[in-house]
């Protein structure tokens, strides 16, 4: 599964008061969600991620208050997770572990002429239907590979039940230019105006004996 993420930011206005000039920024981030589950499919397994909600997600940097804080979306996107086993021998299917990175090792989020770092923009999954014994790892970085969101496992001696993703979702959330001081990488302020893109790929892991 892929998302394409774009940002913009944009010189608005320049203005000179009391010998100090300030720089109005207007930054427009879409999150634009491809409709390519990333499917894994095994002679003892499959498993299939389906985006269910959040399309596209515009983070509008409308004041100065929102390009030194950054701006977090809780509700960005909801997935849906399908993981079957076909009980191969040797194989036991006991959970998941989501990951995702850069797509194609793209080293940072670029612009026409400008780029940001990756960190810039952190990603959090989160239970909302079906996958409460899970854990999430909370916000976590934005790199060229793969990090661990959310992991799933089911508990011994309990037998695996199949997963269908209109019964086990996930809800994915977003942050982009939040300051050190509230766990970011750093805000916004100063960046180049531009029009920024990156793709963001999510892997869905089979866990247990024989994986």
């Amino acid at each position: 599964m892929l998302i394409s993420l774009f940002i913009t930011i944009l010189e608005f206005q320049t203005m000179i008061h009391s010998f100090q000039r300030l720089l109005k920024l207007w930054i427009f981030l879409a999150l634009m969600l491809i409709n390519v589950p990333n499917c894994l499919a095994q002679e003892w397994n499959s498993a299939r991620l389906s985006i269910l909600y959040g399309s596209n997600i515009p983070f509008n940097f409308s004041s100065l208050a929102k390009i030194k804080n950054g701006i977090e979306i809780t509700t960005g996107t909801h997935i849906g997770v399908s993981m079957a086993d076909s009980a191969k021998v040797g194989h036991t299917l006991e959970g998941f572990i989501l990951n995702f990175r850069s797509f194609n090792g793209q080293a940072n989020i670029k612009g026409d002429v400008y780029t940001l770092p990756l960190n810039r923009i952190q990603v959090k999954a989160e239970n909302i239907l079906g996958l409460g014994s899970g854990f999430t790892y909370g916000y976590k970085d934005l790199t060229t590979g793969w990090v661990p969101l959310f992991t799933y496992s089911v508990a011994s001696p309990s037998p695996w039940t199949n997963l269908d993703w209109s019964n086990h979702q996930l809800n994915l959330s977003f942050q982009c230019g939040i300051p050190v001081s509230r766990g970011g990488n750093g805000s916004l302020m100063g960046e180049g105006p531009d029009y920024y893109n990156v793709e963001i790929e999510f892997e869905l892991m089979p866990t247990g004996p024989g994986f």
